[in-house]
């Protein structure tokens, strides 16, 4: 059975781990801080950690990654950074070829997450799956019958730049109003502020330096968080209620740390609100059992459905 070295690369955190697409994860996975501007040098490190992890040499490479990918071409067309900036041009596929005869799997990593729902997770007998990932941005993927749903140019999935709000002053990528930035990781303290400003509220929030996501859920007893975070509930109920109208999943699954750290409190916010936007009928959601490792599992299901497909 292939031995694959297996990535989970978020705009913050570095995964990897050694895999087979039968067994799942061989080793324990390493974590450590991602490193933007030197994504490639930090992949081919962590491949020649994952070569003297494992029984036997290593057989591929499979990487799931925050932000836009040429999967044909091997190469990270823009890498999403914590503070919203851009990575241009990570060529990894010629990187991993000078230093190794490796073949490289790479894909999204919201795309991902849905597949290792689809191959490793929460589905039982549903034909279409949803997956969302609340993390530093909002993304996600559609897997239908076994199928990835690419889009065109195989950047589908961006559902973090639905327009929520059409009017608001806060944006994502030039979109006004994007999902993402009103109800991700870097979108709710920025929200957050801005309702500050335009309300000149009197709340504990308003003397946090460095506001975070993390800081407004844990200040949900104040009277302006709760209001903001109400607010968020039905930004996402909405979100959600985009999605099932538009491709009719039996099944949503919600990853990414956002949704991690505040379960069962996002959903239960997502639950008040979804029939208030949805169309079709509203689908069981639920948190993903994959937890951090779900980019992982990802990537070994994308390399699985390629070495199936080949």
């Amino acid at each position: 059975m292939d031995r694959v070295a297996v990535f989970g690369i978020g705009s913050t955190n570095f995964r990897y781990a050694a895999a087979t697409p039968d067994d799942g994860l061989l080793t324990d996975p390493w974590v450590e801080p991602t490193r933007p501007d030197a994504l490639a040098a930090q992949v081919l490190d962590a491949v020649a950690t994952l070569s003297d992890a494992v029984d036997r040499p290593l057989d591929a490479v499979a990487v799931s990654v925050a932000g836009l990918v040429d999967a044909d071409g091997g190469v990270v067309r823009a890498f999403d950074t914590p503070a919203g900036e851009t990575v241009d041009r990570i060529e990894l596929g010629a990187r991993l070829a000078e230093a190794s005869d490796l073949g490289l799997t790479l894909v999204n990593d919201c795309n991902a997450a849905a597949f290792g729902e689809w191959h490793y997770g929460a589905r039982t007998d549903e034909r279409c799956l949803a997956h969302i990932t609340f993390g530093t941005g909002i993304g996600g993927g559609v897997v239908e019958d076994g199928r990835l749903h690419r889009g065109e140019s195989g950047q589908a999935g961006e559902f973090g730049l639905l327009p929520l709000d059409a009017t608001s002053d806060l944006a994502s990528c030039g979109v006004p109003g994007a999902w993402e930035a009103l109800c991700s990781g870097r979108g709710i303290p920025r929200f957050v502020e801005h309702r500050l400003r335009e309300t000149g509220a009197d709340s504990a929030l308003a003397n946090v330096d460095d506001l975070t996501a993390a800081a407004v859920f844990d200040a949900a007893d104040d009277a302006f968080a709760a209001a903001c975070l109400d607010r968020i509930d039905r930004y996402n109920a909405a979100g959600i209620a985009a999605v099932c109208n538009a491709v009719e999943p039996g099944l949503v699954t919600l990853g990414g740390g956002v949704a991690l750290n505040n379960d069962p409190r996002i959903r239960d916010g997502i639950a008040r609100y979804l029939d208030d936007y949805c169309f079709v009928d509203p689908p069981e959601i639920r948190t993903t059992d994959l937890g951090d490792d779900i980019g992982l599992y990802g990537a070994l299901a994308t390399y699985r459905a390629r070495a199936e497909r080949d």
